[in-house]
C-alpha cells in the first residue's frame, strides 16, 4: 500500500467526509434547478395543422349547389358540403359556448390529452392549469400540476380545440352542458342532411324526436345554459352571412370528423 505524508493523513477526513457534508446542499440545488428550468422554459409551440389555422372550409365546387340547389350535386358532394360547413361553424362559434383562454385563468384536465408543442407530452385528466400567456389565436401556455397544492410542474401549449375538447373552466359544468346540447343539435341537422327546409312529415318527425333528445327545453329552462345555446346560434348566423366558410381548394380534408363532450 502506497505511504501518504503526514499533510495527505490529516486532510483525509475531511476529504472522506465531504460527499456526506454536500450531499443535502447539492440534492436542493438540483431542486431549484430542476423548478427554474420549468418555469424559464419554453416549450416550442407545434405548427398547426391548416384546418385548425384557417377552419374547416367548404369545397369551391359547394357554391355550385350548396346549401340552396340539391339537386345540382351528387348526395355525397352534398353531404360532404354539410358536414364541412356544422364543422367550421363549430369551430368559429363553439368559444361562444366554452370561452376564451386569458391569462391569469385556471383549468383543469377533464380527458387525457397531448399537448400541441414539440414535447407533445401526455397530460392527464385532473391535471389543474394556470395560463401564462396567448397566442391571439385561442391557444395557450400552460403551468400544469398534478393538483394545486403539488411542487413540481410543467409548462405545455394548447391550441384553443385542445382546450375545448380536454379542459374546462372550474365550475364549468353549465358550459358543458351547453356544448353537449350544442353538438346534439348539430348531429340532428347533419342526420337530415343539412336540408331542414324540404323535410318530409315523417322526417320532420323525426328531426323533432332528435332534438328532444338533445334536451334543448331543459337548457333553455336554465338560463345561463340559454344564454350560451343563443350566443352559439347567433354566432352561426354571423358566420353563414360572413361567407367565413367558403373556398377551400379541392382535395382531402384534414380535421375531425366529430366531438365529444
Amino acid at each position: 500500500r502506497p505511504q501518504l505524508r503526514p499533510e495527505q493523513r490529516r486532510a483525509l477526513p475531511a476529504a472522506r467526509a465531504m460527499p456526506l457534508q454536500a450531499a443535502a446542499p447539492a440534492a436542493a440545488l438540483a431542486a431549484v434547478a430542476l423548478c427554474a428550468a420549468g418555469a424559464a422554459g419554453t416549450a416550442s409551440k407545434a405548427t398547426k395543422p391548416a384546418w385548425v389555422s384557417e377552419g374547416l372550409l367548404l369545397d369551391q365546387s359547394c357554391s355550385i349547389c350548396f346549401p340552396h340547389e340539391r339537386k345540382a350535386c351528387s348526395r355525397e358532394q352534398w353531404d360532404r358540403c354539410c358536414s364541412q360547413e356544422v364543422a367550421c361553424h363549430d369551430y368559429h362559434c363553439r368559444g361562444e359556448i366554452l370561452g376564451e383562454l386569458q391569462p391569469g385563468n385556471r383549468v383543469r384536465a377533464r380527458a387525457d390529452f397531448t399537448s400541441d408543442d414539440e414535447d407533445k407530452a401526455a397530460l392527464t385528466k385532473g391535471m389543474t392549469g394556470k395560463v401564462l400567456k396567448v397566442d391571439g389565436e385561442g391557444g395557450a401556455y400552460i403551468k400544469f400540476q398534478r393538483d394545486e397544492y403539488d411542487d413540481e410542474f410543467v409548462h405545455h401549449w394548447v391550441f384553443k380545440t385542445t382546450f375545448w375538447d380536454s379542459l374546462e373552466f372550474p365550475g364549468g359544468s353549465v358550459r358543458l352542458r351547453a356544448a353537449r346540447t350544442a353538438a346534439c343539435l348539430d348531429s340532428c341537422t347533419m342526420a337530415q342532411h343539412c336540408a331542414l327546409n324540404e323535410l318530409t312529415r315523417k322526417k320532420q318527425k323525426a328531426y323533432q324526436a332528435c332534438l328532444a333528445n338533445c334536451k334543448l327545453q331543459q337548457c333553455n329552462d336554465d338560463e345561463e345554459c340559454k344564454s350560451y345555446i343563443g350566443a352559439y346560434a347567433a354566432c352561426k348566423q354571423r358566420t353563414a352571412t360572413s361567407k367565413a366558410c367558403t373556398g377551400r381548394p379541392e382535395g382531402p380534408s384534414e380535421g375531425p370528423s366529430e366531438r365529444e363532450l
